[in-house]
């Protein structure tokens, strides 16, 4: 079997094992790239049990009428069957967008839960990177999630984070191109020094996300071999080294310098100091980004405890434990339990910090999320516009953010059907971005991304083609072209390119023109 998709066997046992064991009704999630590669997968786990209680549903051999919900989903599903294997599930989304097809999943979800049997939904990667990026909730709902692929996308590269501006300049970059540069000519003591300062501005800036992948990833490579050099002397250093790795999407390097770290706190420091504390909150978080949600927690609470015995229950580093608290449980789906403890947090911000601080913003910012997921959406647009009085008052209409609240408003917008709002916002938000970031930034062209879907939606064909094209332009001079954002950008304007009326076989032709005749799209201000 794994000779013929090379997929690895091991994988495969692990999820027929999961699945024999399984009493109850569940979700699983099976990433596997190729097609090919989903239908062996279950021709295989049909062999596996007896009696038909296996079935398999491939949306690709259904037909383009199908849409998806819990009753057409039900009308699929054999009287006799116990395991349904969902081959090229993300073709049941059919036109609609990510967006509008998650809120339908996540309205099917309870009756789906009723339901005796389990679902195992058979994905590619760039479906799972679609829905981590619009609705981080969806992937809680699988109990168990297996991935036959050997292709490695840096979860830095999923995000679609805004980036402040401040912090770096043309200085730090030169300085970073000197030491590269410069690096093997200098003596120890010259080299070490400058492997610091690398170090400094590198946790700066993957923190922020202020430099192009391109740039960033290049330097990083650099700093891995730096790091080689004085790997043995660094225990001072290792709690920025494990900042830089989890920037970098490294997660299993950022959990080894951080225990790194740890160990040298808890020596000089002891256990239930502060700045133990915030190690452990560091752990916590690399955890939540691996999906690791029960060690996330685990850490969380062991930061919490520390938090609460020695500052109290009214400081804000508690307040900022409850927060990442939160955060697990929206991770998890878990959207009850995260307004209870993003609530918890925010009674010690108003009070301690007041109504006016950003913290007490960002905390109005997380609840409008949860409630965005909930489809709760007059409570997301009322906490988000409480959250943006505090950022355009208090950092400013310029601030990333506030560029952030201006996203969350369109998204809600857009969730409602409400497009000609939700562009309104996007605008708002991109009118920033082209300005403190550039036309050329990886997060301007990610708002070019989500007005062109929004025009998409509208039948406005010949407009989202042109921001597509100008979203993949931007990825692709970012040296993104192979991310799977870029990969869907550049689908859809080959769809909104046909729809829009464009000559039949002439559509490679009209994109060549508009890198051509278009260059400031690529080209620095």
């Amino acid at each position: 079997m794994s000779a013929k998709s090379g997929y690895d066997e091991l994988e495969f046992e692990r999820l027929y094992t999961k699945l024999l064991h399984q009493k109850t009704g569940a979700f699983f999630c099976v990433i596997a790239n190729s097609v090919e590669v989903q239908r062996e997968i279950a021709e295989n786990m049909c062999g596996r049990f007896s009696g038909g209680e296996v079935q398999v549903v491939d949306f690709g051999k259904i037909g383009g009428g199908f849409r998806f919900s819990s009753e057409s989903l039900r009308g699929l599903i054999r009287d006799d069957s116990r395991f349904l294997f969902l081959v090229n599930f993300q073709l049941a989304c059919g036109d609609l967008s990510d967006i509008d097809f998650l809120q339908v999943l996540n309205l099917s979800r309870d009756s789906l839960a009723e339901l005796p049997h389990v679902f195992v939904f058979m994905m590619p990667l760039y479906f799972r990177i679609t829905l981590a990026r619009n609705a981080p909730d969806f992937n809680s709902f699988f109990r168990y999630r297996a991935e036959f692929s050997s292709e490695v996308v840096s979860p830095n590269q999923l995000k679609g984070l805004d980036s402040p501006h401040e912090g770096f300049s043309l200085a730090n970059k030169s300085l970073l191109e000197y030491y590269v540069e410069k690096y093997g000519e200098l003596s120890d003591k010259e080299s070490k020094a400058a492997f610091e300062t690398v170090l400094k501005i590198l946790d700066l800036n993957t923190s922020l996300r202020v430099l192009h992948f391109a740039e960033l990833n290049r330097f990083f490579g650099e700093f891995v071999r730096l790091l080689q050099k004085y790997e043995g002397e660094l225990e001072d250093a290792a709690f920025d080294i494990a900042k830089v790795f989890f920037g970098q999407g490294d997660y299993d390097e950022a959990l080894g310098w951080y225990h790194k770290a740890l160990a040298n706190r808890e020596k000089v420091m002891g256990a239930e100091h502060p700045d133990t504390a915030i190690i452990y909150n560091n752990i916590a978080v690399v955890y939540i980004h691996k999906g690791e949600y029960d060690k996330a927690l685990e850490w969380s609470h062991k930061a919490l405890a520390i938090c609460e015995k020695v500052m109290g229950e009214q400081h804000p580093s508690t307040a900022t434990n409850y927060n990442n608290i939160a955060s697990v449980y929206q991770a998890q789906g878990d959207f009850d339990k995260a307004l209870a403890w993003y609530h918890k947090a925010l009674a010690i911000r108003e009070k301690v910090l007041g109504k006016q601080h950003p913290d007490t913003a960002m905390t109005y910012y997380s609840i409008a999320v949860v409630h965005i997921h909930q489809g709760e959406y007059d409570k997301a647009l009322e906490w988000s516009h409480k959250a943006l009085a505090i950022c355009e008052k208090v950092m400013g209409k310029q601030h990333p953010s506030t560029t952030a609240t201006y996203n969350n408003i369109a998204s809600v917008y857009q969730a409602q059907g409400d497009y000609a709002k939700a562009l309104e916002w996007y605008h708002k938000a991109l009118a920033i971005r082209e300005k403190v970031m550039s036309k050329q930034h990886p997060d301007t062209a990610t708002t070019y991304n989500n007005i062109a879907f929004t025009y998409f939606k509208l039948g406005e064909f010949a407009q989202a083609r042109d921001l597509f094209c100008r979203a993949v332009i931007v990825w692709t001079a970012c040296d993104l072209a192979d991310h799977p954002d870029t990969e869907i950008a550049y689908d859809y304007m080959r769809r909104c390119y046909d729809k829009a009326g464009g000559e039949a076989g002439g559509f490679e032709k009209w994109y060549k023109d508009r890198i051509e005749n278009y260059p400031e799209w690529v080209e620095p201000d």
